[in-house]
């Protein structure tokens, strides 16, 4: 039996690794593996299904329904971690006395569990839950802005429990500073993504924007850029993601920008790795946009608003706009010229030292010598 054994308990499967937290969640598990770490993997599943492809990184993997009903709702946990409790989970950790790893916030309903109070528990977090939830509520109307708030005064009342932790593992240095008063043993663990070969080559000269164009805050920093951006501005512009929502369907028709729809994971990587330009607009500083660090691993320019880089580290590998006259200055002058080798070497450097997923994991294998 490896000395290096692990279990890690995910809130949900993770891969495909086709949005954040499962993209954050599967390459670190890849990456432990790599390491050397013998790793029991245990999911809530509640609509991905189960991946075999998992069981190429862990001894075995472990599946949990998501069981919700009105009491959950009624409980005064939040919802995300009263529904992430099976027994059964509890009954497998017990079964040996491996270090736990609980991915996220919401799978920490055992974290102070009296069974397990001997032993070493890690915690990583993947935001500030409650501001998080908090901003969903400030962009919902109707029964979702309840859920949304009653959560977040939930999460903000049940964040305390982190004291139980042996460590945490911040995604960003607000982030620790924010949990810090929970631990003495707290460290910044950037997140884990698909980490390829950065190679400067010829770009072409459109502007990119993408993501998961379902999600609310990539609805919003569409209609900003068209609005604020491309008022006056003339230049190919494209948006790519998944399951567009109306709303940006339809400013499609104003022939602001081009809608690629739920492209195939080649497309996107064509789409990415060739644009002059990345536009990266956010109204939510919680976490790190892993389009952020996707966007630094290609040899365009990358264009953030301050939030976009908040706490991140990140603003001096990025050209930061502000006013809307900015935004088309950079714009303009990016279009007309590829990014220069310096610049090139700076971010190539970031990519094999600070945001290296081997490293970082490495922290974790420190934590628990």
């Amino acid at each position: 039996m490896s000395e290096k054994r692990l279990h890690i308990v995910s809130f949900d499967v993770p891969f495909p690794a086709n949005y954040g937290g499962a993209i954050d969640v599967f390459y670190r598990i890849k990456a432990l593996h790599e390491i050397g770490f013998e790793i029991t993997l245990h999911c809530y599943e509640y609509g991905r299904g189960q991946a075999p492809e998992l069981e190429q990184f862990a001894r075995e993997v472990i599946y949990y329904s998501r069981k919700k009903s009105l009491l959950d709702w009624l409980s005064g946990k939040p919802f995300i971690v009263q529904t992430r409790r099976s027994k059964k989970l509890l009954n497998n950790l017990l079964k040996d006395d491996a270090p736990i790893l609980f991915e996220g916030l919401h799978t920490t309903y055992f974290l102070n569990h009296p069974k397990l109070t001997d032993r070493k528990k890690l915690v990583r977090t993947h935001n500030i839950e409650h501001d998080y939830y908090f901003m969903l509520a400030e962009q919902s109307s109707g029964w979702k802005k309840r859920y949304y708030s009653t959560e977040a005064k939930k999460l903000k009342r049940y964040e305390s429990n982190l004291k139980f932790a042996d460590a945490i593992l911040a995604i960003k240095q607000t982030d620790l500073d924010h949990f810090s008063h929970y631990s003495t043993e707290i460290h910044l663990l950037p997140p884990s993504f698909d980490q390829k070969e950065l190679i400067l080559h010829p770009t072409k000269p459109y502007l990119l924007f993408h993501g998961n164009l379902s999600v609310s805050e990539n609805v919003e920093a569409v209609k900003w850029i068209c609005k604020e951006i491309f008022d006056t501005l003339e230049a190919r512009f494209i948006v790519a993601g998944k399951d567009p929502d109306p709303a940006i369907v339809e400013l499609s028709k104003k022939g602001i920008f081009e809608l690629k729809s739920n492209p195939d994971e080649a497309e996107m990587n064509d789409l990415v790795s060739n644009a002059r330009v990345h536009l990266l607009y956010t109204n939510q500083s919680t976490g790190i946009k892993l389009k952020l660090i996707n966007s630094l691993q290609t040899p365009g320019h990358v264009l953030v608003n301050p939030t976009m880089v908040e706490g991140t580290g990140l603003d001096r590998y990025c050209t930061v706009c502000l006013h809307h006259y900015e935004w088309k200055h950079e714009i303009t002058k990016a279009l007309d010229r590829e990014l220069n080798q310096e610049r090139f070497e700076i971010r190539k450097k970031l990519l094999s030292t600070k945001l290296s997923v081997i490293e970082n994991c490495r922290i974790i294998e420190k934590i628990l010598r």
